[in-house]
């Protein structure tokens, strides 16, 4: 059975802040995945302060009734994203759904639990109502599924939940904006793109990361490059990228030739 040690790396490569926690990825309830159909999104009903309060609950439980771990990612109130359970998370509890089987929600869907209070008026952060369904556009990317395999705890369980309670535009709404990423619609400010490089320059010393930027560089610009049809176009492109890399690194510390040559090299190799 499978354990889904690549959401780590689909996450990051989204441009998306990732904590690895300790031991995620041989972490299950009695095992790993079966086959993944859909993304089940949850609230924590956690504490009203702090960015991530519920991570120890969710990697203890609560044995015997709730066994840990209890999901396969967090999600905190900056918008980070905590990988907790590769395999096998008890977070959907009985319910049902169309295509798939009674009561058996945790070996078909990957759980995010994502910090609230779960009022009912939302309590949820810019940050999360950017990261939240950007994460799960990436993940269902991976999967090769479309956004209405985002499903909502409240649908699973309609009796039983209401998670995750007050989001913006409803279940529905965090389904058009998955469905947004999906079709690659989302057009990115400026302050989206100065954070996710701020986070890039912190981190140049890590391959990994590194190859991230890479990525979500030519993935982000990659229609454009495909419509220039001309080379002082794409020229304009790479000239905007670098513009950009000098001002991170000035604001950051970095030294801005270091960083645009990291993010170079590395993408011209993939």
């Amino acid at each position: 059975m499978p354990y889904l040690t690549w959401m780590a790396d689909v996450l990051r490569d989204a441009g998306l802040r990732v904590v690895e926690v300790d031991g995620w990825q041989s972490r299950g309830y009695r095992g790993g995945m079966s086959d993944v159909r859909g993304v089940l999104l949850h609230h924590t009903v956690g504490a009203p302060t702090g960015n991530f309060p519920s991570l120890g609950f969710l990697l203890s439980g609560a044995p015997p009734e709730k066994p840990p771990p209890l999901a396969n990612l967090g999600l905190a109130r900056d918008g980070t994203w905590y990988t907790i359970a590769a395999g096998l998370a008890n977070h959907a509890g009985r319910g049902r759904l169309p295509g798939f089987p009674v009561d058996r929600g945790n070996p078909h869907l990957i759980g995010v639990e994502a910090e609230s209070t779960g009022a009912d008026h939302g309590d949820w952060t810019q940050a999360q109502v950017e990261s939240y369904p950007h994460g799960v556009a990436a993940l269902l990317r991976h999967l090769g599924l479309p956004a209405d395999r985002a499903f909502a705890h409240k649908e699973w369980a309609p009796t039983r939940k209401k998670d995750p309670a007050g989001w913006p535009g409803g279940i529905n709404g965090f389904r058009d904006t998955v469905r947004a990423h999906l079709e690659d619609d989302m057009p990115l400010s400026d302050q989206d793109i100065f954070r996710i490089w701020d986070f890039k320059a912190h981190e140049l010393n890590n391959p990994a990361t590194v190859h991230s930027a890479a990525v979500w560089l030519v993935g982000a610009n990659m229609a454009a490059w495909q419509s220039a049809g001309a080379q002082k176009e794409i020229a304009g492109l790479r000239a905007a990228v670098e513009k950009l890399a000098e001002a991170v690194g000035a604001a950051q510390g970095v030294n801005p030739d270091d960083l645009k040559k990291a993010i170079s090299d590395t993408a011209d190799r993939i």
